[in-house]
């Protein structure tokens, strides 16, 4: 699939998935994502762990640690390996939604600037072969462990057809996307993207 890349399989992600089953309470503290009505996330439930303090405002900002995230201490080696594995140089948004058996997450775009901004990934905290995130070319089912790497500038859904809670850890890293100077043959510099 051109629009999702697996990108590791096999993370420790049953300590974090222990500490979400013992402390329910974090859930939906905050619901900018799946209150409003008409949401393509309103069938779901969040936990923001750093995000823009600001609710609701559209502007470009520096993402904070939210209140979950000094719950979860669990989260925090998943998030800085990957950081380092993808070659990350800022952090955005992260939070971990839950998509209930039998429900899902509506087809849709991420237009926001934080969305086009920042490369998505996601960290599988609980999933099974009958849960699957969607594309127009095809779906991909993940594994408890897996991470992949996801377009979110294209129509994307998640579904849940299963009897199990589908959990993802998603979080958002910006590259370093400078033009390098690179030598050519002549000896002299070309601009050139990595």
């Amino acid at each position: 699939m051109r629009n999702l890349l697996p990108i590791a399989t096999g993370r420790q992600v049953l300590p974090l998935h222990l500490a979400l089953i013992r402390q329910p309470w974090l859930w939906n503290t905050r619901t900018s994502r799946t209150g409003p009505a008409g949401s393509v996330h309103a069938e779901t439930d969040d936990i923001w762990l750093r995000a823009n303090p600001i609710i609701g405002s559209p502007e470009p900002h520096n993402s904070e640690w939210m209140a979950a995230y000094y719950n979860l201490p669990e989260v925090r080696p998943l998030i800085f390996d990957l950081m380092r594995m993808v070659e990350g140089v800022q952090l955005g948004g992260v939070l971990i939604t839950r998509v209930p058996p039998g429900c899902s997450v509506k087809p849709h775009v991420d237009l926001a600037w934080h969305a086009q901004y920042y490369d998505k990934y996601i960290i599988q905290v609980a999933g099974n072969p009958k849960q699957a995130f969607v594309f127009e070319e095809g779906s991909h089912s993940t594994n408890p462990g897996d991470v992949f790497w996801f377009n979110n500038q294209q129509i994307h859904s998640v579904t849940n057809d299963s009897h199990e809670d589908r959990i993802s850890l998603i979080v958002c890293i910006r590259h370093d996307r400078r033009i390098v100077e690179t030598p050519t043959a002549v000896g002299g510099f070309d601009a050139a993207k990595p």
